[in-house]
């Protein structure tokens, strides 16, 4: 992977964006794996960033509609 000179976040910016988003951090993780085997070594840090943004952007848009078809559990508390 090589620098184009683009500006970008800092790699925790976008881990703590993710987490605030609903993911956990293994989470966070394993998309920053897969999407550096997606775009592959000779791809620029902006080309990286910008895959890993549209996988966590997937992952995050997947788990929230996995929770949002789960019924929620009222819990006796919140009666």
């Amino acid at each position: 992977m090589h620098s184009d000179h683009t500006r970008i976040p800092q790699l925790r910016a976008v881990f703590e964006a993710a987490q605030r988003f609903g993911l956990t951090e293994d989470e966070a993780w394993r998309a920053l794996d897969d999407s550096l085997d997606e775009v592959g070594r000779d791809a620029t840090v902006s080309e990286y960033f910008e895959e890993l943004a549209g996988v966590l952007a997937r992952r995050i848009l997947s788990k929230q509609r996995r929770r949002g078809s789960k019924p929620e559990r009222v819990t006796p508390e919140r009666r």
